[in-house]
């Protein structure tokens, strides 16, 4: 899977359940307070991804917007553009030097994935991570359960807004995303989240 794609995955999906187990109550409270106002979101994103040696394999720029429940728009713009956009219920990918978009259905069976920090439904948080407070605006969160895409997350906050997120794979391969320009809570139109098909560009749809 894609890079970008694994990450708008992680990004822009949901679970549910009511369990405590996960890390201290203290440390889980504390990252569920600093995330119960965050009903949607703005902000340019700069991210870098580098090996396990600190090498770096990608980097990227664009912007960020999301919006409970679990709609979701991630344009890159440099070096290469591209477009993932979610409205909860179906998920675009267009690759404009494709001329290509893929259409499939928002998927809700991943467990074990940071989407809960940003849909709105925290009460998972402890059950699919174990949370542990770095510092006082840092958490970091390891998967409770098997076949998760990141074996780790860092995720930092300068006052009550997210500023960063770090999620490391099986293989060392760390992804850091750093915010800029970021707006908590702004109104956000419908038509952010829907994908209008631009003529001339082949489409690949598994939506039933």
């Amino acid at each position: 899977m894609p890079t970008l794609q694994k990450l708008v995955l992680l990004l822009c999906l949901s679970v549910a359940s009511n369990a405590w187990s996960g890390g201290s109550a203290e440390d889980i409270q504390h990252l569920r307070a600093l995330l119960q106002p965050i009903s949607s979101l703005s902000a340019r994103f700069e991210q870098r991804i580098v090996d396990a040696d600190g090498f770096e394999l990608q980097s990227s720029s664009g912007v960020f917007q999301v919006s409970q429940p679990n709609r979701l728009r991630w344009q890159v713009e440099s070096p290469m553009p591209q477009q993932i956009i979610s409205d909860g219920v179906t998920l675009w990918v267009y690759d404009p030097d494709l001329e290509q978009v893929i259409i499939q259905p928002f998927n809700q069976d991943i467990a074990a994935t940071p989407a809960i920090l940003f849909s709105g439904n925290l009460e998972q948080l402890d059950r699919a991570y174990f949370v542990r407070q770095l510092s006082g605006s840092s958490f970091e969160l390891q998967p409770e359960q098997g076949g998760s895409l990141f074996s780790r997350m860092t995720i930092t906050f300068d006052g009550r807004a997210p500023s960063s997120l770090a999620l490391t794979d099986n293989l060392e391969q760390t992804t850091t995303i750093r915010f800029s320009q970021l707006e908590l809570n702004p109104l956000l139109a419908d038509g952010r989240f829907k994908f209008v098909t631009p003529d001339g560009v082949d489409v690949i749809n598994s939506v039933n």
